[in-house]
């Protein structure tokens, strides 16, 4: 009988060690889709309208693997507090209990963020098909470049903008013809405005 449990017990744990595998490979997976797109992003593509779209696609299988990642632990969370196959005392069950709730807040915020940009993203795209972009003259009054350099963060009197390519260097002070996308902010093309 005892020899019997201990099988049952080796398949069990066979059966959770292949579910564990396959979320962390599928996860994987994700992780080199979205470093593909992103990697291609920063180096190849040069239209900003393309450079949004590829962005959109990669940050989207991005904040996918990081869900991902979080259902891995939250699946061993999940086997140590209530299977416990082995045998962990009651004092560390606590501990993976509390780490298993933290992971459920990070997998849930993760989720709601992904989900509010790619709503606003679908919604520029439609808008784009539709020929819906706004085009404003501005000031700059704040450029951040980020370390990869593909995209860039401008501050303006309507709010934060990004940029995912700068054709030529946009810098403070200077007047610019931008065209974005009222969703996401997403500039997709601009012009400097020359003072006479």
């Amino acid at each position: 009988m005892r020899k019997k449990s201990a099988m049952v017990t080796e398949a069990e744990n066979k059966k959770r060690q292949r579910i564990s595998y396959t979320i962390l490979i599928i996860t994987i997976v994700f992780l080199l889709i979205a470093s593909g797109f992103l990697t291609w992003n920063w180096f190849v593509v040069k239209d900003l309208y393309k450079a949004f779209v590829i962005n959109f696609i990669g940050t989207s299988f991005l904040i996918t693997a990081g869900v991902g990642l979080c259902l891995f632990f939250l699946y061993l969370f999940t086997v140590i507090v209530f299977k416990n196959p082995q045998r962990i005392k009651k004092s560390s069950i606590i501990k993976f209990a509390v780490g298993g709730i933290f992971t459920l807040f990070i997998a849930i915020s993760l989720f709601l963020y992904g989900a509010n940009e790619a709503r606003k993203s679908m919604q520029d795209l439609k808008d784009y098909s539709n020929a819906e972009w706004q085009v404003k003259d501005m000031v700059v009054t704040d450029v951040y470049r980020g370390g990869g350099g593909s995209i860039t963060l401008i501050e303006t009197e309507v709010g934060d903008m990004v940029i995912h390519y700068e054709r030529f260097l946009i810098q403070e002070g200077q007047t610019y013809r931008f065209t974005y996308l009222e969703a996401t902010k997403t500039i997709i093309d601009v012009e400097q405005i020359r003072k006479l």
